[in-house]
């Protein structure tokens, strides 16, 4: 009993004490346990560093035209661009792209055109022709000696890099009015063995859209709409 007495006497000082420092110090000094599991826990508060910033997003990846397609960013939004190899005349081609889901091509602008030139190139050199006319997706303004693109998508002339004196319309040929365009692209190997078109390498010309002996061989410029831009934001 006398033990029991002791434990409470001494237990009755802890007591006073904690509270006695309690008005003069942190009251951490005398801090709160539970048991738990068998064992005593304190729980302290600890400070928590901030999280570092996070990094900023990368934008998301725009969209591409479908394999078999080169894709060009307009302004207007994401055109796709092929080119198709055959001897066909100006309507012939336009029909050929609507195989493809598309039109004859309009050019927007310069990149578009070495483009289309650079691809015209790579196609030709297999076979070792060194000179192409090209058909452009394009018609003559009726009662003018000027032309528009007529894809539905191109805009201004921006990609309309014209030969030395065109449009020329034949100057009163007897097969008629020329009125359709055709991009001249050589070869590096058209430069051995040079003619009348050097003028031309990369520009454009009006041409009879039912005739393909000049140049003889033909390529056409194919386009349609491609995918719709990312709007995340």
């Amino acid at each position: 009993m006398f033990h029991f007495k002791l434990l409470g006497a001494a237990l009755l000082l802890v007591s006073f004490f904690c509270l006695t420092l309690a008005g003069n110090f942190d009251d951490s000094s005398c801090e709160s346990s539970e048991e738990y599991g068998g064992g005593k826990h304190k729980h302290r508060h600890h400070k928590h560093r901030p999280k570092p910033p996070r990094p900023p997003r990368r934008p998301p990846a725009r969209p591409k035209c479908e394999q078999g397609w080169y894709t060009s960013y307009r302004p207007q939004g994401i055109w796709c661009l092929r080119v198709g190899i055959g001897k066909l005349d100006y309507h012939q081609s336009q029909a050929q792209c609507k195989t493809y889901g598309g039109v004859l091509s309009g050019l927007q602008n310069n990149f578009e055109r070495q483009l289309i030139a650079n691809e015209t190139v790579r196609q030709l050199l297999p076979s070792g022709v060194t000179i192409a006319g090209v058909w452009l997706g394009a018609s003559k303004v009726p009662g003018t000696n000027t032309f528009k693109w007529n894809d539905g998508h191109t805009t201004g002339t921006g990609g309309m890099f014209y030969g030395p004196g065109q449009p020329d319309n034949a100057k009163g040929d007897p097969r008629g009015p020329q009125n359709c365009l055709q991009l001249i692209v050589m070869t590096p190997a058209y430069w051995s063995r040079p003619d009348k078109w050097v003028p031309f390498v990369r520009l454009i010309d009006d041409y009879w859209c039912h005739m393909t002996h000049d140049p003889p061989q033909r390529l056409y410029a194919c386009g349609k709409r491609g995918p719709p831009e990312n709007t995340i934001g």
